[in-house]
Formats: structure tokens, C-alpha cells, sequence
């Protein structure tokens, strides 16, 4: 009879260690440990790499091996780390740590083995590798587009630490008929879909680092899966090392007698019942997570490339107390020492893997007072940012304001870290605005939303251009000028009566269809467009053009920002005066100068539409508007004249007028065609 294959992480070589000389080795859990002070992990894959220093922390912890207090804590760094009880207790419980035990598989499921037999129990090893999953669905929809070749008994060790750390929630494929109500949906661990950091160096710094006290105390972690409490369908770790250990699946590795791995069994785990109020990063278990401000998992998808250390350093120095990156703060307090850090990071979206992220943090930046006000105002920048961004729908390029990775490598220069909190934003601003692309509509619409993000105030001469209409801007005020009873002239301004004919559009429920098409009119003309015979059906032929081009901006401003104003007092070129960034605003601001003179020198006003689109999307994010009537006028007679007129009024400064004496009024050029406010 053949003997029963074995693979115990004790004895067997599985993890990938680098030596002083950057050699790569393959070591068991024993020889790293016993060589901790000159080994360090040099897994290539981030999952595994962090998956694997888990797992240390999980038998450091299980060995005795965590300081009692934080006096002890620090002695570990400074001094270094005892391990010796580690590598005995490794020794005395390779049983526990063998794969394909018979009873106690590691991290499985051994009352598994007697449904092994059954029908459609068993799935291909590849279900367990994510990133086979990578982009599309999980465990469903990738069979087709991969062949599972069997693994051996270092791979299947692999599949198993980043399934134990990092499986993704959603839907499995195993039948209930088999497993049970409920296995075929399985929840994410604590890690997966956000950012989890552990100490760099040597395996001994790393766990020196890492073993942090516990107040009561780390407690035992199961090693092979069992049943919790019968009847109990959710649990809570009942100590740090359970949690480290916890099982979110119920899995077991099916080897052939030459130990490769083919088909496994894979259900759902144990459920964590939900702790609301409590920060994930104080949680056992979760201690190495990183969490926001509010407590809650730091989502990996907003971390934009293997540079983007700021997300991380502002959280840094926020991290509540019982968490390890609180413990590790303080040791570097107290000890002057700072270890490097790596955080790994899952991002994932719709049950999907979207990507993986490794971060390298020198600790000096960990343990320089400057960096977390710096590392708060980089954030912050790209928060403002982000809110006055431009509509992607219109143009991605100009829709996406900032680089990746913004202002992280500014966070590691010292000439930045001087700088008091003005001139950090000053400097961003500079940074984040690149070189012209081409477009000066684009251009100067993205630059403008750059300095939005970066200073505040407008330029004095200008400042009327600023003025909010306080009336709701879906629909006319009954009494204002706008009302076809009191204007004898409506009927022959096409270009008011379409302004307050949008307005009424854009406030009822019942016209939320044609809104839609006038804005894909907008983005893309097509003549078939539904929207075009209800705009142009009450005008002349020759206005059908530009009444159609307005409705569909007025469309386009409504839908961009339903708060902003709605109808504004300055003709558009005069509008574009508050365009710019710094002091530089208008005519004296390059990219919006030249945008203006884009569209001066365009003849035609079909290839007017995406400069305006751009313009009136950029316009409703900064809550203004331009005089649509006039707006309508000027596109129905765009000539010589016209053009001339736009490049009068973006050039030349509004003049001041005088306040009337009391009770007088100050009619205005056109006031009997203003566009609907309130006075």
C-alpha cells in the first residue's frame, strides 16, 4: 500500500526568502525562523508576500513569543527578538502544519474527505488561485479561458495562505446539496478589497515590529477547521491569534498519491458577525489593516500605482489606539528607530479583482513630524480637486484633473515639507498643471479647475460675474420679467421664449426623456434625435440651428449640476473672464485666451458644439451660467460682427457704473429680453 502524501510548512520548503546577499532560497517555516536575523520574505506576488507574514505573526503569537507590555515591545526592537520558542513550537506542531493530514488538514476541513465522492463536489485546483480571477467575475466565469493544471505541495501552501488572507467575496461554485444553505455565497476577509501594512526587513525585524502587546493577551487560533457553535450561523474571533487564523472558507486539497493537487472542495467559511462602531484596524485580527478616519477599510481602488504613499501617510497618524499601526507609532516615539513599511493592497469592484498594490514606505517618512500635516494637505488638495473636476462624459482627458499618484513623491522631499500650508498648495498647483495638450478649451478648462481646487477668491474687476441668482433655477419666477403676459415683446425673442421654455422643461418630471436626448444630442448629433422636432417646431427655419444647439447646453448645464443657477446675467465671453487660475483670470491667462480665439476664428457653428459643451459643463461645476438668450442670438447670427463682439467683451474690462440715486432705477442694454431671475 502506497504511503499517504504529506507537505508540512514545518519541514517542507515552500517560502521565498532572499539572504543578505539578495540571493533567493526556498525555506520551510522552520529555517526562516531559525535564520530570522539574516532572511527577509521575497515573495514576487504582493498577496503572498503579505499572506506569508501573517502567518508568522500567527505562529509568533501562538509560540509565547508576544511582549507583555509596551516596555517589552519596545526592548524587542531595540534589542532584538526572541524566536527560539517559535522554531520549537514550529518543530513540536508539524502535524498541525501538514497540508494533507488525514485529520487536521491545515486550515481545511477534514469532515470534507467523506463528501468527496458525491457529484459536482469538487472544482479544478484553479479555483483557488485569484488571480485567475483577475478583471472578470470570480469562481464562475474563468473556467473557459484557463486550463487548471494540477500544483504540487508548495503551490497548493500558496493558494491556500492568500485564499486564508485575501478571498473575495461573491458567489461560489458549490451546491448546496453538498455543502449546505448558504455555501455557495461566500463574504470577503478583513483584507480583501483593501490595504493591509507590515513592518519591512529582516524576519526578525518584521516580527519584532509586528508583535504588538495585546491587552488580553493573544489568546489560541485554530489551526484546521471546525465547527463553531451549532445553531450559531455568525462569530467573532475569540482572540487575536483566532482571528488571525479565521477560516473564511471551508476548503480541502484533494492530492493524488504523488502529492499534485487537481480538485479541491471549496465552500463558504465562517461568517464574522458585524461590529458597527468598532474600527476594523482594533479588531482581532485586523489590528495590520488600514482603516479610514471613520473606522472604516481603506478601499485599495482608490490607491492609484505602487507610488501613492499619501493616502497612507495621512491615515498614518490617525490610526486609533489598538491598532498596530497606533503601537508601531508610538515604539518609534520612544524608541528613535523606524522600520520600513510595505502595504499590500487588494482592490476589488463587483466581485471583481481590479488590481493588486504594493507600497513601499521608507521609515523616514513614518518617523518625520512634518510628514503627516504635509501628507493632510496633499489629500486635501486632491479632494477639492476631484469636486471640481469636469465631467468625464465630456472628454476623459479633461475630466481626470490630476496624475496618479499625486503628490506623493513631493511627500519625500524635504523642500517640500518645509513649506508652510499656502505654499504646499501653491506648489501642488503647479505640479499638477502639465504641459498644453493641444486643445485651449480643454486646456483651460482643466487649469481652471486646478486652481479652484488650489486658492481661492476671483479677480476684482470681474467679481460681477460671480453673482448667483438666489431663485431656484428649474423654473421662472411667476412675476419676474420672463412672463409672456407682461412682456409684449415675447413673441418675437425666440431666444427668451426658448430660455423660459427649457426652464419649465427642465423642472417638470414629464419631460425627463426629452432632457436625455437633448444631452446625447449634445455629446453626439444625430438627426433622428427625437428632441430636435419639439425644439425647432415653433421657430423659422433659420433658427433652428441654434435653438437646438442652446437647448441642448442648457440641457447639458442642468444635468451637470442640478444646484447650480440656471440662467446668469453675462454673455459667455464675458463669462470666460473668471476663467483662469492665480491672479491670472481672463484675457490674461494663456489657455483661456486661447480658447477664446478658438472659437472666434471658427466659422462654422456645427464645430462650435464641443468647445461650448466643455465650457457649460465646466461653467454649472463652479455654479454659473451664462445669458442664454443672448447666447441663442449670437449662434443665429454668427458672423464677422459677432466674433468681433466675443473678443471685445472677454478683452476688455466691464466698465463701473455708479449706484442710481434712491428709488431710481438702472435699466440695462436688452432688459426687456433678460433671461428669467429675480431681482
Amino acid at each position: 500500500m502506497r504511503a499517504r502524501p504529506s507537505f508540512s510548512l514545518a519541514q517542507r520548503p515552500w517560502i521565498t526568502a532572499l539572504d543578505a546577499t539578495g540571493r533567493t532560497l526556498l525555506c520551510s517555516l522552520a529555517e526562516v525562523l531559525e535564520n530570522a536575523g539574516r532572511l527577509r520574505l521575497g515573495a514576487p506576488d504582493p498577496l503572498l508576500w503579505g499572506a506569508t507574514a501573517r502567518m508568522l505573526t500567527a505562529v509568533a503569537y501562538s509560540a509565547g513569543c508576544a511582549p507583555a507590555d509596551d516596555t517589552a515591545y519596545w526592548n524587542n526592537i531595540t534589542d532584538g527578538i526572541d524566536l527560539s520558542a517559535a522554531v520549537a513550537w514550529v518543530r513540536d506542531h508539524a502535524a498541525d502544519l501538514d497540508l494533507f493530514a488525514p485529520d487536521q488538514p491545515l486550515f481545511q476541513d477534514a469532515a470534507l474527505h467523506k463528501l468527496a465522492g458525491l457529484p459536482e463536489a469538487t472544482v479544478p485546483v484553479l479555483y483557488l488561485d485569484l488571480t485567475a480571477a483577475s478583471g472578470r467575475p470570480l469562481l464562475s466565469d474563468h473556467r473557459h479561458l484557463h486550463t487548471s493544471v494540477p500544483v504540487d505541495g508548495r503551490q497548493a501552501a500558496e493558494l491556500l495562505l492568500v485564499q486564508q488572507t485575501w478571498a473575495v467575496g461573491g458567489r461560489i461554485s458549490a451546491k448546496t446539496s453538498v455543502f449546505g444553505p448558504g455555501c455557495n455565497f461566500g463574504r470577503s476577509t478583513a483584507a480583501s478589497g483593501g490595504v493591509m501594512w507590515q513592518p519591512a526587513g529582516s524576519v526578525a525585524e518584521l516580527l519584532a515590529w509586528r508583535l504588538m502587546p495585546v491587552s488580553d493577551g493573544p489568546g489560541h487560533g485554530h489551526w484546521t477547521y471546525i465547527p463553531r457553535v451549532a445553531g450559531t450561523a455568525e462569530f467573532l474571533p475569540e482572540s487575536e491569534c483566532d482571528g488571525l487564523n479565521w477560516m473564511t472558507r471551508r476548503m480541502l486539497l484533494l492530492p493524488d498519491a504523488d502529492g499534485m493537487v487537481a480538485r479541491a472542495m471549496f465552500a463558504q467559511g465562517w461568517r464574522v458577525t458585524k461590529q458597527p462602531g468598532v474600527p476594523i484596524s482594533v479588531r482581532h485580527g485586523s489590528r495590520d489593516v488600514v482603516a479610514t478616519e471613520r473606522g472604516k477599510q481603506l478601499s485599495a481602488e482608490g490607491i492609484a500605482s505602487d507610488d501613492d504613499v499619501a493616502p497612507l501617510l495621512a491615515l498614518w497618524s490617525k490610526a486609533p489606539p489598538g491598532s498596530w499601526a497606533h503601537a508601531a507609532r508610538t515604539a518609534i516615539t520612544a524608541t528613535g528607530q523606524a522600520p520600513d513599511v510595505v502595504a499590500v493592497g487588494l482592490a476589488t469592484n463587483n466581485r471583481k479583482i481590479l488590481h493588486q498594490r504594493r507600497i513601499h514606505i521608507p521609515g523616514s517618512a513614518l518617523a518625520d513630524p512634518r510628514i503627516p500635516d504635509a501628507a493632510l494637505t496633499v489629500m486635501s488638495f486632491r479632494r477639492r480637486a476631484a469636486r471640481v473636476t469636469p465631467s468625464r462624459r465630456d472628454d476623459p482627458a479633461t475630466g481626470t484633473v490630476l496624475p496618479p499618484a499625486f503628490g506623493s513623491s513631493a511627500l519625500l522631499q524635504e523642500d517640500f515639507l518645509d513649506l508652510s500650508g499656502p505654499k504646499m498648495d501653491q506648489l501642488l498647483f503647479q505640479q499638477a498643471s502639465s504641459a498644453p495638450s493641444g486643445d485651449p478649451v480643454r486646456d483651460g478648462v482643466r487649469t481652471a479647475a486646478l486652481a479652484a481646487a488650489a486658492l481661492t477668491g476671483t479677480g476684482d474687476e470681474d467679481d460681477d460675474l460671480f453673482t448667483e441668482v438666489s431663485s431656484p433655477p428649474s423654473l421662472p419666477s411667476p412675476g419676474a420679467d420672463d412672463s409672456a403676459g407682461r412682456d409684449p415683446a415675447y413673441a418675437d425673442s425666440p431666444g427668451h421664449a426658448l430660455a423660459v421654455q427649457m426652464g419649465r422643461w427642465l423642472a417638470s418630471p414629464h419631460m425627463r426623456s426629452v432632457i436625455s436626448d437633448l444631452e446625447r444630442w449634445a455629446r453626439n448629433p444625430q438627426p433622428d434625435n427625437p428632441a430636435i422636432a419639439l425644439v425647432t417646431r415653433p421657430l423659422a427655419p433659420e433658427h433652428h440651428q441654434a435653438a437646438l444647439l442652446t437647448a441642448a447646453l442648457m440641457a447639458v448645464h442642468h444635468r451637470t449640476n442640478r444646484r447650480a443657477p440656471l440662467y446668469g446675467k453675462a454673455d459667455l465671453p464675458r463669462l470666460m473672464r473668471a476663467f483662469g487660475s492665480g491672479r491670472n483670470y481672463g484675457p490674461a491667462h494663456p489657455a483661456t485666451r486661447a480658447a477664446l480665439q478658438v472659437m472666434v476664428r471658427t466659422t462654422s457653428v456645427d464645430a462650435l458644439r464641443p468647445h461650448l459643451g466643455r465650457l457649460i459643463r465646466y461653467s454649472a461645476s463652479r455654479r454659473m451660467a451664462p445669458r442664454w438668450s443672448n447666447l441663442f442670438d449670437d449662434l443665429a447670427g454668427w458672423d464677422r460682427e459677432v466674433r468681433a463682439r466675443w473678443s471685445q467683451l472677454f478683452f476688455t474690462a466691464p466698465a463701473r457704473c455708479t449706484a442710481p440715486p434712491s428709488g431710481a432705477t438702472s435699466p440695462t442694454v436688452n432688459d426687456q429680453d433678460k433671461d428669467p431671475i429675480t431681482a
